[in-house]
């Protein structure tokens, strides 16, 4: 049956050509013109089927045959109805086009559903829609939530401030744990650039001074490797001139030899001559004996021709003239004997002389040869120690070339030193942006935190000092610093004098921190050193020898040397509270306090928890 055959049936007919179904269905003639429809449809359109035969398409909320596009769609009325919706298909069995209503039930949740987008918060008509409206209650609690965080960010506001309704959703819980970790970072980092900031022109300060100490060093250094040079070369010169000096003696000496032999040769000769003038002197004896003899023989003879007169007249002259000569020779033995006497003395005198001059040139050559030795041996050491200088003038130039570039790099650090001052006036400036909450003890937990950890480590040095009392340990064994490591336990362990004293006291005190609040983590006591000697008993699981699960199973008798584990038995301030991230990747919080045996610092209670 074709179209025009269904226009010409009663429109009761028409209606159930249609399937009773309960989405509303209309048929649509080539010409734009309603030709059937079903019950539902009746009931959404709201008319009669009399009403309906061969109304045109534009009863259908205003729609138009152009604005049916294609094969098939969906076309939405003008207006904010979600309801007012048409489905619409060609038909190709009876030309023109089959459309479909929304259901009533579905367009009254359809518009229940907008006006819940739309944030009006109507009471809803079904149930089913009671899921949705939790989850966009939900949706806007977490949109309030992240519009007030957003605003405390743009304002660099590092405290969120939450009603109580929203700061108990889970959402809200955790912005305030990440505002209140990234609260206590910046507010450490602005202690830090505080402290960083006050110590750095010091810093600068000094850096000024060790330039100018290293340029006077490099300077001073030049001046005494010049006088190294200058001596290096003044040694050189003496050392040849001593070596002149040296040849110069060894030439004296040989020529005080060949004086020494001459004189030697002198003496001997002038003995030789004493001898043979001592011979002379006996041989004038003589001559002397033989002129006396004679001349006594000439006054015989004198007297014998006086006697014999006349005859011996002639007799006596040759008397007399023989006397004369003996008077002469006698005469000459006397000046002869006078002249040897002379000689004989000084060639004596000469002799001793000569004696006394081979005695001086021997001392000389003595001297000669001991200065010579004397000179060899300066010469030697002379030049050992031009060798010496010469080692110490390579080292004066090695530490001239250091001085140097200590000289260069105390200039860069007193640059460096000046960049750091201006990058923490920079960094105190940037973290200077945000406001942080004047009092972190306002947050309930790290008040709360503070109480315990406070009275907990009043506690523990009660129960260390008592320990002592009564002889459980002595008080240098609970102050050691010596720590013996545990052969083949990875990450490293260490026992001391105390662990084991410690084993029996703390548990008791630390154990019921972890039992008061579910957040709290640990509460362990740490020396200065960071030296747990007992950890919780949850962190002291037997060991399995897989690194990993030890690392966060068994944390007992280790050092935790990280910025957090140096500080907490090691400050006396009345508490401290920091926020680092542990080495099992946590973000936590760390509140210390001091732990004091008598009056004497032991270290201190670290309780560790989170905001979450």
């Amino acid at each position: 049956m074709n179209s025009m055959q269904q226009s010409d049936l009663p429109a009761h007919a028409q209606a159930a050509l249609l399937p009773d179904a309960p989405v509303a269905l209309l048929r649509l003639s080539a010409e734009a013109c309603l030709v059937a429809c079903n019950r539902a449809g009746l009931d959404v359109l709201g008319i009669t089927a009399a009403a309906l035969q061969g109304a045109p398409a534009t009863l259908l909320w205003g729609l138009n045959a152009a604005d049916l596009v294609g094969e098939e769609g969906v076309w939405a009325a003008p207006g904010d109805d979600p309801a007012r919706r048409v489905r619409y298909t060609r038909d190709r069995v009876h030309g023109g086009w089959l459309l479909s209503l929304p259901h009533v039930e579905t367009a009254t949740l359809l518009r229940e559903a907008i006006r819940l987008a739309e944030d009006s918060r109507p009471v809803p008509i079904s149930p089913l829609l009671q899921p949705l409206v939790a989850r966009l209650q939900a949706e806007h609690e977490d949109r309030t939530v992240l519009e007030r965080t957003a605003q405390a960010l743009a304002g660099c506001e590092l405290e969120l401030l939450l009603p109580a309704g929203l700061a108990e959703t889970e959402m809200g819980r955790r912005l305030q744990a990440g505002f209140g970790n990234l609260a206590e970072a910046i507010r450490q980092a602005v202690a830090l650039s505080v402290q960083i900031a006050a110590e750095v022109p010091p810093l600068v300060a000094e850096n000024d001074e060790m330039v100018r100490q290293s340029q006077a060093q490099t300077e001073a250094l030049d001046g005494a490797r010049i006088a190294v040079e200058r001596l290096a070369t003044n040694l050189h010169d003496v050392n040849a001139e001593l070596a002149q000096v040296i040849t110069l003696a060894g030439s004296a000496d040989e020529s005080a030899r060949q004086g020494m032999a001459a004189a030697r040769a002198l003496g001997q000769a002038m003995q030789e001559v004493e001898r043979r003038a001592a011979r002379a002197g006996e041989v004038i004896e003589v001559i002397d004996s033989v002129a006396f003899q004679t001349n006594i023989l000439s006054i015989n003879a004198s007297i014998e021709a006086a006697h014999a007169g006349d005859a011996g007249r002639g007799f006596a002259v040759v008397a007399t003239e023989i006397r004369r000569l003996a008077e002469r020779a006698a005469a000459a033995a006397r000046d002869v004997r006078a002249i040897l006497a002379e000689t004989s003395a000084a060639i004596g005198e000469g002799a001793a002389s000569a004696r006394g001059t081979e005695a001086v040139l021997d001392g000389i050559t003595g001297l000669l040869g001991r200065a010579s030795g004397a000179m060899t041996a300066v010469a030697g050491r002379i030049q050992a120690q031009d060798g010496e200088i010469r080692g110490i003038e390579s080292a004066v130039d090695g530490v001239v070339a250091l001085g140097r570039s200590n000289l260069q790099h105390a200039a860069h650090v007193a640059e460096r030193s000046e960049a750091l001052e201006r990058g923490t006036e920079t960094l105190r400036d940037c973290v200077g942006l945000f406001r942080l909450p004047a009092d972190p003890l306002q947050v309930p937990r790290h008040a709360r935190v503070k109480e315990l950890a406070v009275a907990t480590a009043g506690r523990i040095g009660t129960a260390l000092a008592q320990a002592i009392a009564r002889g459980q340990i002595d008080e240098a064994a609970l102050f050691a610093r010596t720590y013996t490591p545990i052969p083949g336990v990875e990450p490293a362990k260490f026992s001391t004098a105390f662990d084991g004293v410690c084993d029996q006291i703390l548990p008791a005190l630390q154990e019921p921190l972890l039992d008061a609040h579910a957040w709290i983590v640990f509460a362990i006591c740490a020396n200065p050193d960071g030296y747990v000697p007992t950890h919780n008993l949850r962190f002291t699981q037997p060991l399995t020898g897989d690194a990993k699960r030890d690392l966060v199973g068994n944390r007992t008798k280790r050092k935790f040397t990280d910025r957090v584990g140096r500080s907490v038995g090691a400050h006396t301030d009345p508490y401290r509270l920091q926020v680092y991230r542990r080495d099992t990747g946590q973000i936590m919080f760390d509140l210390s306090a001091p732990i004091f045996v008598g009056r004497k610092h032991w270290g201190g209670l670290r309780v560790g928890y989170t905001l979450e």
